[in-house]
Formats: structure tokens, sequence, C-alpha cells
């Protein structure tokens, strides 16, 4: 008897720890943690100044594309842009698409895809909490962040950037 009873406290010990470590490998793999000095990224709902002064006048929402003339995700995701861009025209949507380049950059690859932004800007990305290219910021007038899309965008988040105009 006394030998059955350590028997199933030792089995549930192992089980017990077997679990712990699940959970530890779950989390390192699938959430790493961010790496120290890692830009900031925008969240839901935090306020960008910088970019309330980019949004233009009457604007209610406006679609930010943060993208370099050097990124490749950018120039592979132009033609979504271009897709963004005529479904938003052909809605009739008030969302304003606004290109965001670094400031030493110019927007010459979006007019050679046949993407035409209502504006272009040029932004400290590190003062929108962009952490990478190409990321789109959907924000309020009053630069209220209301979704973020980090990364060159999978058939499923495009759908979900197309339904937010």
């Amino acid at each position: 008897m006394e030998k059955s009873k350590l028997d199933t406290a030792a089995n549930v010990a192992i089980i017990v720890v077997c679990i712990i470590a699940a959970a530890i490998l779950i989390r390192n793999n699938f959430f790493p943690p961010r790496p120290p000095g890692a830009p900031a990224e925008a969240q839901k709902g935090e306020s960008l100044p910088e970019l309330r002064k980019a949004i233009p006048a009457g604007t209610q929402r406006a679609l930010f594309l943060a993208v370099s003339p050097t990124c490749h995700f950018c120039n592979d995701s132009l033609p979504f842009y271009k897709q963004l861009m005529d479904r938003r025209n052909q809605a009739g949507s008030a969302v304003k698409v606004i290109a965001a380049v670094p400031a030493d950059a110019e927007a010459k690859n979006f007019s050679s895809a046949g993407v035409t932004p209502d504006a272009v800007v040029h932004v400290d990305f590190s003062k929108i909490k962009v952490p990478g290219t190409p990321t789109l910021l959907l924000v309020d007038d009053q630069g209220k962040v209301l979704d973020v899309w980090v990364g060159k965008l999978d058939e499923s988040r495009e759908k979900q950037v197309l339904a937010s105009l």
C-alpha cells in the first residue's frame, strides 16, 4: 500500500514537471520575448501625435503604409496596395491612404506600380513606432491607432485590411 502511494506521487510530480516544461517551450517558441533594444511597436488604442500631423484636414480615418524603397517585402506588396487603392476608390470609402516613407527616401516604387496614395509623408519610423517595413497603421483623425499590420501580409490579413476600408 505504501509503495502504491509513492508511485502515484512520483507519477503526479512527473506529469506536473512535463506540463510546466511544455508551457515554457510553447511560450518561448510561439511568443518570443522582445530582444533588448528592439524598436517599439504601435499598439491598438495608442495615440501617435506624429501621425496626427500628417492626416489631411477633414479625414475621419487614414491608413498609413509605412514602407521603404529598399524593402523587398514592400515591393512584393505593391500589387496588394494597388488592389487596396482600387477597392477603396470603387467603394467610395473616405479612408485616406497615405504612404509613409523614411525622411531620406522617395516613393518612386508606388508610381512605377500604378499605386497613387492620397499623400506621401516623410516620417521618422521610430516616432510612429514602426518596428520594420512594411507596416500598415489604421488611425482615426486624432492619430489614435485603430489597427496595426506588420510585415508582408498573407491573404487573411489582406482581407482584414480591405475590410477596414
